[in-house]
């Protein structure tokens, strides 16, 4: 255990040393959020994967296989179709705009009342996904180490807002690059296979139901259609994946970098299944509010070596999700609430959001359920207006619309969360139903609008 408290001890000091490197490069207002747009292809596809490849695609996802089988996998695959479908479609577009938000460029196509909406339902949002990456990364941490919980949460987010705060964009790039090479070996390379050899001689006592794809009793068509929604319509409209987009070289290397991650995420998908599935035999019998410890104790089997690089690889996860996220939410915070281009106010944002992330983290503590909490009212409230603008020529929206579409989906998609979807029906299908009414009522018939993709 000593050698694998060293293995990530090294790794988190190259992550904090990284930011601070890369402080030098972000002295402007434009390097620090956007990396000075030059940022290539393999780089940038490292970036996003390393982005999206979060909580929700491995301790959430190995969660739900090791309780309910492999239908939740369409949790990963709705992801990866996501950008595959952006990368296919809206990635150009976005790079074009040249803007630095989000919330920006729903002002681009709309009015300042929608960006000021959408960049207070997206901070809200951001809060959420952070505080799931702090979980899933204290998840792992507390199978190593028998620290304090809270005190373990507290480190790991200190150490993120430590390193995004100095380098902004550069910083966050750089240390995903490395999160990326460290995820492909230790994930994918390493952890799959050698679990699998480990434990498929068994693999004939895991519970039929588990096997089955792509509907299983667990899991019926109207589930799997949500889970495929919830996690698809986040990775076409992300405030985190739109800003690295915005940091491409090129309308190109957007488009190819968006495609490139799909199929990584594709890749992570289906390791995490094959982990997930070992850990139903290695870890057997845990309850459910113990099942997101399953994967990260089946790993520490491997020995102290191994299981120190690939438990690396699962922090690397995390952390490289959690600073982009917060780049993101912070980058917003000054840019489309406060409406100041101001670093210094970024890197206040970047600390407040860390820690109200950290809070709800502690409040919560329920993986699965800061999960639906984030992408549900995500996914509701934001997607369809924000798509239906980009294509405002044809579905004529209205930014009054917009702005109903925007509310009514988030709050109301909230709501019925709370209520714990009532009637079986989930919050997802629910938030993009009341989302979809107002942009239908609210269209201009005249249909005179501008092109949505002229630059400003």
């Amino acid at each position: 255990m000593n050698l694998t408290v060293i293995i990530l001890a090294i790794y988190l000091s190259t992550l904090v040393l990284v930011g601070l490197i890369c402080s030098k490069k972000s002295k402007t207002s434009k390097s620090f959020y956007l990396a000075d747009r030059k940022i290539s292809t393999l780089p940038l596809t490292a970036t996003i994967t390393a982005t999206v490849v979060g909580g929700s695609a491995t301790i959430a996802t190995a969660k739900l296989i090791y309780l309910y089988g492999l239908p939740s996998l369409w949790l990963d695959i709705g992801a990866a179709a996501g950008l595959i479908i952006l990368g296919l479609t809206l990635a150009k577009i976005v790079r074009k705009t040249k803007l630095y938000t989000l919330p920006e460029i729903t002002e681009h196509l709309f009015n300042n009342k929608v960006r000021s909406t959408a960049a207070i339902l997206i901070i809200l949002t951001q809060i959420a996904w952070i505080s799931l990456l702090i979980q899933g990364t204290g998840a792992i941490i507390a199978v190593l180490f028998p620290i304090n919980y809270t005190i373990t949460l507290t480190i790991i987010t200190t150490i993120f807002i430590a390193y995004t705060i100095s380098g902004g964009q550069y910083a966050v790039i750089y240390t995903d690059i490395i999160q990326f090479l460290i995820m492909i070996i230790g994930v994918c390379f390493l952890s799959a296979p050698l679990l699998y050899f480990k434990a498929a001689p068994m693999f004939s006592t895991i519970p039929m139901e588990h096997l089955k794809f792509p509907v299983n009793n667990s899991y019926g068509f109207l589930p799997i259609i949500s889970l495929f929604f919830m996690m698809l319509m986040p990775h076409l409209v992300g405030p985190d994946i739109y800003s690295k987009l915005l940091t491409a070289k090129t309308e190109k290397t957007a488009t190819k970098a968006a495609i490139l991650s799909g199929l990584f995420r594709i890749l992570f998908a289906i390791s995490i299944g094959v982990i997930s599935l070992s850990a139903i035999i290695l870890v057997p019998g845990l309850p459910s509010d113990q099942a997101v410890f399953a994967m990260p104790m089946a790993i520490t089997q491997l020995g102290p070596i191994l299981s120190g690089i690939i438990l690396a690889a699962f922090i690397s996860v995390m952390l490289s999700s959690a600073d982009s996220v917060l780049l993101s939410a912070g980058t917003i915070l000054s840019i489309d609430i406060l409406k100041k281009n101001s670093i210094l106010i970024s890197r206040i944002g970047i600390l407040a959001i860390g820690l109200l992330a950290l809070l709800l983290a502690l409040y919560l503590n329920d993986i699965i359920q800061t999960l639906k909490l984030a992408y549900t009212v995500f996914t509701s409230g934001l997607t369809l207006p924000i798509l239906f603008g980009f294509y405002k020529t044809k579905t004529r929206v209205t930014s009054k619309g917009a702005l109903l579409s925007l509310i009514s989906g988030g709050a109301i998609s909230l709501l019925w969360l709370s209520l714990g979807n009532p009637f079986q029906i989930d919050a997802v299908i629910i938030g993009l139903t009341m989302s979809l009414i107002p942009l239908l009522i609210f269209r201009d018939v005249k249909n005179e609008r501008k092109n949505p993709t002229t630059t400003k």
